[in-house]
């Protein structure tokens, strides 16, 4: 049986491009017209968090459920063999042309970046500040197969309040201005987007009655959804609507992507999963870790012949398709023959979160 789920790479794929054309504005020659729109795109972020929860949560019941338990010791593996080999590899290749391009990463900002707390950098570098959502993600990691295990009969509730959190929270450091070390903002300011995820896998699609699996093929709901995102993102952008985008802006956000997802993780006969699940769709999903990471050089450097749109768009691309063939595949390949050998399979999944 394939551990596939249809359509999160057309996800993926989506929030890659909303997150590349975002970053676009600082190219030279962007339409300045188009700057604003821009700037708005980086909801492709909030898409990803939101995968993440879902795919990680989905994981982690299908291994409870067939196991009895969760093999944190191989969780952590898998992850390690997905997320540091690329990251590695960039890092040191940021750290080998900051001198010689004047880039001005300090050594604060590598240690941030390597230690997976860039969230928390009080002066993040634009080579390595796009690591802020590797680190909430790595973050989430850190703590939630423990939790998913040892809180098992009451995770539901917990994710709830922590989702609760975030949207308190965010009103706490905006009004007070308290430490925000020490409230975890770094964290919690867009952790309820995968906790809303997560939540979504623990509610699982398929015991959902009847009545509501109709909503998700419900395409003026779905029109609603799409509305919701484009009104919280517009008004977050904008400083509108404060009393409710402040706290509830990023959560009403990451429902309405949530909804669009979960409208589309179950095979259908109708154009948008057809076009998620395309072939060009699931290739640019694939790449989409790794087009992450690389992008952040090529958009805003000094070197002249790179920074210019939209040509700098195939050498992202390009570097891209490159990092993960010659270097991130023969480290997939390593995981599961490592995972194999030492018996620490768990839930084998294609789709890898980055």
């Amino acid at each position: 049986m394939s551990n596939r789920i249809p359509s999160l790479d057309g996800f993926r794929a989506i929030s890659i491009i909303l997150v590349v054309f975002s970053h676009c504005r600082f190219f030279k020659d962007f339409p300045a017209y188009l700057f604003d729109f821009a700037r708005q795109c980086d909801v492709g972020v909030t898409v990803f968090f939101v995968i993440s929860g879902y795919l990680i949560t989905s994981l982690l019941i299908r291994e409870y459920k067939n196991t009895g338990k969760i093999n944190i010791k191989a969780f952590f593996i898998r992850r390690a063999f997905r997320i540091i080999p690329v990251f590695f590899l960039y890092v040191c290749f940021v750290l080998s042309v900051n001198n010689s391009l004047q880039l001005g990463v300090t050594t604060t900002n590598f240690l941030y970046a390597i230690t997976f707390t860039a969230n928390f950098d009080p002066m993040p570098s634009w080579y390595l500040g796009h690591f802020w959502t590797l680190s909430i993600e790595e973050q989430f990691y850190l703590f939630w197969p423990a939790f998913f295990f040892l809180f098992n009969k009451n995770i539901k509730l917990i994710v709830v309040l922590l989702i609760l959190y975030s949207c308190i929270i965010r009103v706490i450091v905006y009004k007070f201005h308290p430490d925000t070390l020490f409230v975890l903002y770094g964290f919690f300011v867009k952790s309820d987007a995968i906790m809303i995820g997560a939540l979504a896998a623990l509610l699982n699609l398929k015991r959902l009655p009847f009545f509501l699996k109709k909503t998700m093929v419900n395409y003026s709901l779905q029109i609603v959804a799409i509305l919701l995102i484009a009104l919280f993102v517009y008004s977050s952008a904008h400083g509108k609507l404060g009393i409710i985008a402040l706290p509830f802006g990023n959560t009403i956000v990451s429902i309405s992507i949530m909804y669009l997802l979960l409208s589309y993780v179950e095979p259908k006969e109708n154009y948008l999963f057809k076009i998620l699940n395309s072939k060009i769709f699931i290739h640019i999903g694939v790449l989409s870790y790794s087009i992450y990471i690389w992008q952040q050089f090529f958009i805003f450097q000094n070197i002249h012949f790179l920074n210019r749109f939209p040509y700098n768009l195939l050498t992202i691309y390009v570097i891209s398709f490159i990092s993960y063939n010659l270097w991130e595949k023969p480290f997939l390949k390593l995981k599961d023959k490592f995972i194999s050998r030492y018996n620490l399979a768990g839930v084998t999944v294609k789709h890898k979160v980055g």
